[in-house]
């Protein structure tokens, strides 16, 4: 039986809120929802680090954050070829292309960004056009089960699609968004602008318009393939991309919330097994290296226990491990289907900060001082799944105390 093909597409800075199977519905992706109807739609993912190294490590070779890199993996790349499947890897982001395990990669094609000093005239003169056409080039190129990864900078690179797509946006009251290009970057003020902070999402969303038009033209060349049924097709984001939510604009990657955390993933698995689903287990990226090598039958070395997307693949329960953990410099956070907890320490100062869930999405009322239980017993597991994932022993940490599984009211 012939190996299948894995094409995996990698937004950077996309967070999940702002696409329409997500809940969007300002903000057309009619191309992201068309994506949506054939796939398995995961709501729950949650970015292990804000840090793109650590998070790509964890795609090629299943570690997850604090794993420690002498763990016996085999990449993603090799487990492929191991199986007679090329593997590629596009991408717009000389630091993907340079990532330690990129050597991996039997073909590695590395369009650099296009100097931008103002907005494109036509889509077609976009960074993100170009690398879409590229990729789906090599989509329609395809005659051999192979591993096509094609990483976009996202909206991490220069934000250069055409005015008339972020103007859209705006209502007959509004000031007309900024012509900028440079991805805003900064701190917002008490007492800041509204006015200032519209343009700057208005100009957000028209990248993802840009970007869903482009979705478009790849899926388009997928699904004209011969190869198209046989095919896992992945799309998802490392992390997201903060615009006014405490009161900070741009990667902030020193505050562990869900508009850096919460990410989106689709997998629409080969024709076979394809079906509309949603899945609210919480994921954690390091969990695609292991499906995808399951869904394309290559030989993994990856332990399945404990991967709630393995499982939902399968079939199967759910692990007992109902938790996902997200670490940075001087932070940590913990998020279970009930609850969200940040932890940040300076110096020799800690902080806890506890939301309910899913009812606060966005992070808004702090609690921890009403829920001192919770609190406490979230910081002490996050500390006992440090110490299991450094002595390789997470198949002995204790499940969760009731309360963390169970809704605040």
């Amino acid at each position: 039986m012939p190996v299948s093909s894995a094409v995996v597409l990698v937004i950077d800075r996309l967070g999940a809120g702002w696409l329409g199977p997500y809940g969007n519905t300002w903000l057309d992706t009619p191309h992201f929802n068309r994506l949506a109807s054939h796939s398995l739609l995961c709501e729950a993912v949650l970015a292990e680090s804000p840090d793109l190294a650590t998070t790509y490590r964890g795609y090629w070779s299943g570690l997850r954050a604090l794993q420690s890199d002498s763990c016996d993996t085999t990449p993603l790349p090799i487990a492929a070829a191991a199986a007679g499947a090329r593997s590629v890897l596009i991408t717009d982001d000389r630091g993907v292309a340079q990532h330690p395990l990129a050597t991996s990669f039997a073909e590695c094609e590395l369009l650099e960004p296009s100097s931008v000093g103002s907005c494109s005239a036509e889509i077609e003169q976009t960074n993100l056009f170009r690398l879409f056409s590229t990729a789906s080039n090599a989509v329609r190129d395809l005659n051999h089960p192979t591993l096509l990864w094609i990483h976009a900078a996202g909206m991490s690179a220069p934000w250069d699609a055409p005015l008339e797509l972020r103007n859209r946006f705006a209502d007959e009251d509004d000031p007309l968004p900024p012509a900028f290009v440079d991805p805003p970057n900064r701190l917002l003020k008490p007492g800041f602008d509204p006015d200032e902070l519209l343009g700057i999402v208005h100009a957000y969303a028209g990248q993802v318009a840009l970007l869903d038009l482009c979705l478009g033209m790849l899926l388009e060349a997928l699904d004209e393939h011969p190869l198209a049924s046989d095919t896992l097709f992945v799309a998802t984001s490392p992390r997201g991309y903060p615009l006014g939510e405490h009161l900070r604009i741009g990667p902030c990657d020193d505050a562990l919330y869900g508009e850096l955390l919460h990410v989106p993933l689709f997998l629409r698995l080969p024709a076979d097994r394809r079906e509309h689903s949603r899945t609210r287990q919480l994921i954690q990226p390091h969990e695609l290296c292991a499906a995808i090598a399951n869904v394309c039958g290559w030989p993994s070395n990856q332990s399945p226990s404990g991967s709630a997307l393995l499982a939902e693949l399968r079939g199967e329960p759910s692990p007992p491990l109902s938790a996902a953990f997200a670490t940075a410099q001087h932070q940590r956070a913990i998020r279970t289907h009930a609850w969200f907890l940040r932890e940040s320490r300076h110096e020799d100062r800690t902080r806890h900060e506890l939301f309910a869930k899913p009812d606060d999405r966005w992070e808004a009322n702090e609690i921890s001082s009403r829920c001192t239980e919770e609190t406490e017993l979230l910081a002490s597991y996050v500390d006992q799944f440090e110490q299991a994932v450094s002595a390789n022993k997470l198949a002995e940490l204790p499940p969760l105390a009731d309360s963390l599984c169970e809704m605040w009211r």
